[in-house]
């Protein structure tokens, strides 16, 4: 071929590539570019010519750059990285999500070569919130992590570099926050969030599973017991107290190969979940090995939680929902408290539920919590004691055989209209708003109030408002908190609540724990509170009322 045909070649082999890509990357061992083409003035205000030199991760943000160095200096021979996706700075100041992929090439001195492409309508606003993270440790919060780490096991796997979880138990470490100052109880937590996060997979793959747990991805060549003695020396460096912290690790091997990113999700939840509970309980065992217990346990977990249902063996307490200017009772909450070692109401139902709405059956549970509220709000009635509200889950309340049933249940009932009334929870697994609020509105011609749980909690909660009509709001926890702590928070909640009176709507405050609180709330012009400030739940609403003397007001 002469040497016009071999260059007339090679600019078509360019220019194919750049079918699937915006910009060509050449990088020495070093990880520094020595090749560049394409739109990479467009993207990054700079001419390929000028990039040559520089460190690749530079072009990254700093937690995507880190992380690139870790695909690529863990990339073997033949080494590929097929679309990871990172995060660019653009010359515009806008942050553009990219796909990049390459391999590294033994023919040219086991140079990589790499393309990348911003992803298509994947600008990101840089006023955004960024990962959620532990305010103490300034680790990764627990729920992002399973999917974060998911995906970057799976890259490192496809750039040829294998991958290992450990948890990590620090035993005495709630004991200490107690016996040094706080700043340095605070210190100490950070000394062990940086050398966890130092170790791991581009810097940031470390989260705190709770109080004195902690997991991290790091490489296959990390040397464990090392990063346990920096740990706690680390730890020793802040306060000599912290020489009573002991330090006890579970590494799993990860076989990616044999597991979707989905699975290893899965398998991370379960793992940090099990060990919170026995650090014993994943040592030396694989992540397919877990996931298979995740799934054998599961199983079981459902055959209990249908007999359950099949048998009503569970309680409800009820806990008071009090006007917040004159405490008098409006209505109480039914919670479910299932059953453990023949004791009546002692556990919290809140894990099974989570894996029923996870499987879909959580509408078997809500029938069967409904039927007995029915049964109880039907003697409370006679009574004379206030109505009862009953959680519904945004699952439920989307399937029309459960509605037809619950309103055919509620038509048998004798006097039960204005006794009952039903808390749509979960919200945001509610797909047909539009779908659901014809249900909704099927129950309030009944004459059943409807009341939307968790509201504020997401920028979704203005839609839920626009489109489902409902009576009641109950403003999330996490939001009164915070319209407690800021002037921001404050205005927000009361802008919200003004927007709901305006609307006809009533307006529940959760968590409410005392009377500045409560008091702050009434300035706000909410209308109700809940909270242990009014009263603990309690599976004898008559004696609560009698304890504490409260009038009963009408719903």
């Amino acid at each position: 071929m002469t040497s016009q045909g071999s260059a007339s070649l090679a600019q078509r082999f360019v220019a194919l590539a750049f079918c699937r890509a915006d910009a060509l990357f050449e990088l020495d061992d070093r990880q520094n570019v020595v090749f560049a083409a394409g739109a990479t003035d467009r993207l990054l205000g700079k001419a390929p010519d000028a990039l040559k030199g520089i460190p690749f991760k530079g072009l990254f943000t700093d937690k995507g750059g880190a992380l690139i160095a870790d695909l690529l200096a863990g990339a073997g021979a033949q080494g590929r990285i097929d679309d990871v996706m990172l995060e660019m700075p653009l010359a515009s100041g806008a942050i553009a999500q990219v796909a990049l992929a390459g391999y590294r090439a033994a023919d040219f001195d086991g140079h990589f070569f790499v393309a990348l492409k911003v992803a298509p309508r994947r600008i990101i606003d840089t006023s955004r919130a960024p990962i959620a993270r532990d305010s103490e440790t300034g680790l990764m919060a627990k729920n992002e992590f399973a999917a974060v780490a998911a995906e970057r096991i799976k890259s490192m796997q496809d750039a040829g570099q294998k991958t290992k979880v450990t948890m990590v138990n620090v035993a005495n470490l709630e004991n200490l926050r107690g016996e040094i100052p706080k700043g340095a109880h605070e210190n100490v937590l950070k000394a062990i969030g940086g050398v966890l996060n130092r170790y791991s997979v581009g810097g940031d793959t470390a989260t705190r599973i709770d109080g004195e747990n902690f997991g991290f991805v790091h490489g296959d060549n990390v040397d464990i017991p090392a990063v346990n003695q920096e740990m706690l020396a680390a730890t020793c460096q802040v306060h000599s107290a912290a020489a009573q912290l002991k330090s006890k690790t579970s590494t799993i091997e990860i076989d990616p190969a044999a597991l979707t990113e989905d699975q290893i999700v899965k398998a991370l939840i379960y793992s940090m979940r099990t060990f919170s509970k026995n650090p014993s309980a994943v040592e030396n065992k694989s992540m397919s090995s877990l996931l298979e217990s995740r799934v054998t346990e599961t199983m079981k977990m459902v055959e209990t939680f249908q007999a359950i249902c099949r048998t009503r063996n569970f309680d409800l307490v009820y806990m008071p929902i009090c006007h917040l200017k004159t405490h008098q009772v409006h209505h109480f909450e039914a919670l479910t408290r299932f059953r453990e070692g023949g004791k009546k109401g002692t556990s919290s139902p809140y894990e099974m539920i989570t894996l029923a709405e996870e499987m879909g059956i959580v509408a078997e549970f809500d029938l069967a919590v409904t039927r007995k509220a029915i049964d109880f709000a039907v003697k409370s009635a006679l009574a004379g004691l206030p109505p009862i509200a009953v959680n519904i889950s945004g699952h439920s309340i989307g399937n029309a055989d459960f509605n037809a049933t619950i309103l055919s249940l509620l038509g048998s009932a004798t006097n039960i209209a204005g006794k009952i009334m039903f808390e749509i929870t979960e919200s945001s697994e509610i797909k047909d708003l539009e779908g659901v609020n014809r249900a909704i509105q099927g129950f309030r011609k009944k004459g059943f109030k409807m009341a939307l749980d968790d509201f504020g909690a997401g920028a979704a909660s203005f839609d839920y408002l626009n489109t489902l009509d409902v009576d009641t709001v109950k403003f999330d926890g996490p939001v009164v908190k915070r319209a407690y702590a800021t002037d921001k928070g404050r205005a927000f909640l009361a802008s919200m609540a003004t927007l709901c009176n305006s609307m006809g709507i009533e307006t529940i405050a959760e968590m409410v724990e005392d009377e500045p609180l409560a008091k702050f709330l009434a300035g706000c012009d909410v209308h109700l509170g809940q909270g242990y400030y009014f009263g603990k739940a309690d599976a004898d609403p008559a004696f609560f009322l009698s304890q504490n003397r409260a009038r009963v007001v009408n719903a």
